[in-house]
């Protein structure tokens, strides 16, 4: 995916991953706790104002078409100037309820940048994993 522009933030990927580390998960063992990783980037224009960043996460059971679990992390940024940002961000998940060994599942995010009145907003989905 090719850098944001100046005034934009992006998502670039998510990704489901064994908890506190980060090696992707294709088939999930659906008792055992995950992480979703996201890699973000902010223009540096708009990181020059930037106030704080949040990355929402559902996980849906595509099999169902349901979403099993949402979890989010805000964070207030500080400003830099002339410089883009680029961050690895975590949203921790417990075990998964309500979902079937075999189940398609994937993650849905989305990425907002506020500075000041302005905002930025993106979105990314994750391959799609089985659980176990």
């Amino acid at each position: 995916m090719a850098a944001p522009n100046a005034f934009d933030a992006q998502i670039n990927s998510i990704d489901p991953v064994v908890q506190g580390k980060n090696f992707t998960v294709s088939v999930l063992d659906a008792t055992k706790p995950f992480d979703a990783l996201a890699d973000v980037e902010i223009g540096e224009g708009l990181n020059e104002f930037v106030n704080k960043h949040l990355l929402q996460v559902s996980v849906v059971n595509r099999s169902t078409a349901n979403r099993v679990a949402f979890n989010e992390l805000e964070q207030k940024l500080a400003p830099q100037d002339n410089t883009p940002r680029a961050e690895t961000l975590r949203v921790a998940f417990g075990p998964l309820a309500n979902v079937t060994s075999g189940d398609v599942i994937e993650l849905v995010a989305t990425y907002t940048v506020t500075a000041g009145v302005n905002t930025s907003v993106t979105n990314e989905i994750s391959d799609t994993f089985t659980i176990q």
